[in-house]
């Protein structure tokens, strides 16, 4: 083998392979499923509301958020 000789087999054409779908296996959710979905805040916002929840003996700004949504929502109602 000489130096050179991989340039030679470069100007080859490289056989791709074939990408295959993976067979479905009940990972993926449907549209009926709850989805989360990503939300933009100041972040100056989200400390100054922890800050007051956590004096409060809250534990979940994420329990916070949902239960602030739901009594929008019976509010609503």
């Amino acid at each position: 083998m000489s130096r050179f000789d991989y340039l030679e087999k470069s100007g080859q054409k490289r056989k791709k392979d074939k990408k295959t779908t993976p067979e479905p296996d009940g990972r993926r959710k449907t549209e009926a499923d709850d989805k989360a979905e990503a939300i933009y805040l100041r972040k100056s916002t989200i400390r100054a509301a922890w800050r007051e929840y956590r004096k409060d003996g809250g534990e979940s700004m994420s329990e916070l958020v949902e239960d602030l949504l739901l009594k929008w929502l019976r509010d609503r109602a």
